[in-house]
């Protein structure tokens, strides 16, 4: 098995999978419970969480969500999808190598690593353990 190219996260399969109503695979009432516990989760830990690193963070359905509940973090979108990257701003990288000076208080990789060969998917594990500050 390979990793998914690049070149499949292209403006037809956001359009298909996120902008169309009818074969959209996003919830956002899923996203907002799912946001909601994580972060009160966090709170509840109290972890301060100043700098947040979203990898393969898509459209950034995280973005908002992140900025209720936290709203003095700093939000970093790391994206494969040229598309993405243009239309938002993203970061271009992967999961595989991204590298970062610092590291992030919290770092959501959601939906990315069931797209990642087992020789990438152990490089990923292994680099969001370098990302995580804790």
């Amino acid at each position: 098995m390979q990793s998914a190219s690049a070149q499949w996260f292209d403006e037809a399969y956001y359009q298909r999978f996120y902008f169309d109503k009818k074969t959209s695979v996003v919830d956002p009432q899923h996203m907002e419970r799912l946001g909601t516990f994580v972060c009160s989760y966090l709170k509840y830990l109290r972890l301060p969480v100043l700098r947040v690193l979203d990898v393969g963070c898509g459209i950034g359905l995280w973005r908002e969500l992140l900025a209720a509940h936290f709203p003095q973090a700093s939000y970093q979108g790391v994206e494969v999808s040229d598309y993405l990257c243009g239309r938002y701003g993203w970061t271009r990288g992967s999961v595989v190598d991204f590298a970062s000076d610092a590291p992030y208080d919290l770092v959501i990789c959601q939906g990315v690593l069931p797209y990642l060969s087992p020789a990438d998917l152990q490089q990923a594990l292994h680099n969001l353990g370098r990302l995580c500050k804790g």
